[in-house]
């Protein structure tokens, strides 16, 4: 019984995430920049959800901005970018995503974003794959912990077969 225990306690740590999503950004308006975001390389500091090194279409021309950043919260703006041939532009708006820091969950859509520097832009975040949600493929883990979930109930049905009761007459 302990090994079943055992290997089924394994299954379920093994057991991974598949939450990654792609998305697409296209900003257009005062400033225009075109890039994709996987949130598997998201990262978290100081109420933001961070990107860095991401190569994309920045002022119509294809470059890396070093990091592009967004809060969920009004203390910091919601749309950071820092690129090469721009410098540092900052966007506020509607929240953006909803998730934690190093999870994020885009809200696909279209919104409208201002900025004291650089006037107002046009924000639209199209999903490009939603992390396997809909995946028909269980990942082995899942096979794996479905397989022990099988075995276990034989094992209780053995046991219970194996053990009758007799009611006194």
């Amino acid at each position: 019984m302990l090994k079943i225990l055992a290997v089924t306690a394994a299954a379920v740590v093994s057991v991974s995430s598949a939450s990654a999503a792609v998305y697409s950004f296209d900003l257009s308006g005062s400033r225009n920049a075109s890039f994709q975001l996987d949130t598997a390389d998201a990262t978290s500091s100081f109420f933001q959800t961070n990107f860095a090194n991401v190569t994309g279409t920045f002022d119509g021309t294809t470059q890396t901005a070093s990091l592009i950043n967004f809060s969920a919260t009004s203390f910091i703006a919601d749309l950071n970018i820092v690129w090469t041939t721009l410098g540092f532009t900052q966007f506020s708006g509607p929240a953006l995503y909803t998730g934690t820091n190093d999870n994020p969950m885009f809200t696909p859509g279209t919104y409208q974003l201002t900025s004291i520097v650089s006037g107002s832009s046009t924000l639209t975040i199209a999903a490009v794959s939603d992390g396997g949600a809909g995946s028909t493929v269980p990942e082995p883990a899942s096979w794996a912990l479905m397989i022990v979930g099988f075995g276990l109930t034989g094992v209780t049905l053995r046991r219970r077969i194996g053990t009758t009761a007799t009611a006194a007459v």
